[in-house]
């Protein structure tokens, strides 16, 4: 069995009071969902300490009666933790004095990430997410793979004008993350109580590339 990156992109959206016992639960949650899409352990033990300093923050940003959110997606390698709460107060990364016992929480999560940032949804409050490289321990046999029709090119007229293209990685980097602010992820099921984890704990999708464009 060998460590491999599937073309699958797997997702999973948890519910919690925003409490202490949160923290907990997120870090259960966490483990064992990446455990069930069998993460190697070195990422697993990473998401699992960045998404209980994202919960402990978004605890402490929240109003008692407000929920919050945690969402896992995994998709070429690299593993999204997103954890979202109802408060607008943006995160300020500090520099902690040596003898002070608090204050290092981000500090520590943008050490073990490859990247992490904050985006505002359209729907409300505010969400934290880190990226980590993760690959799976998964044999999957190459005829199990669904294999997507092609087309041949087709002839066309000529360009008028040299065509070029432009790929500047900072530019597609914010148009990203301005679309996650169009995701209402974080928001409960219908008909589901944000108390209610039995329900809300255990979305999990897995999704194929190509059926993100329907």
């Amino acid at each position: 069995m060998t460590a491999r990156s599937s073309s699958l992109i797997r997702a999973a959206v948890a519910h919690f009071p925003a409490t202490a016992a949160a923290v907990p639960e997120v870090r259960t949650t966490t483990v064992r969902t990446l455990t069930a899409w069998s993460v190697d352990s070195a990422a697993v033990d990473a998401a699992e300490f960045i998404s209980c300093e994202l919960a402990s923050n978004a605890v402490k940003a929240s109003r008692q009666d407000d929920p919050v959110a945690l969402r896992l997606t995994l998709c070429d390698a690299v593993l999204t933790v997103e954890m979202w709460d109802a408060s607008t107060v943006l995160p300020v990364l500090t520099a902690p004095h040596p003898d002070q016992e608090s204050g290092r929480g981000l500090v520590l999560v943008g050490a073990m990430s490859l990247r992490w940032a904050w985006y505002l949804p359209r729907a409300g409050g505010k969400v934290i997410w880190a990226q980590l490289p993760a690959t799976t321990h998964l044999d999957i046999h190459a005829d199990s793979e669904v294999t997507l029709p092609t087309r041949s090119p087709a002839p066309g007229p000529a360009p008028t004008a040299p065509v070029t293209f432009a790929s500047d990685p900072a530019v597609l980097q914010r148009v990203i993350d301005r679309l996650r602010g169009l995701d209402d992820w974080h928001r409960p099921p219908p008909g589901h109580s944000v108390r209610d984890r039995r329900d809300t704990a255990t979305r999990h999708r897995e999704t194929r590339p190509g059926a993100l464009r329907r």
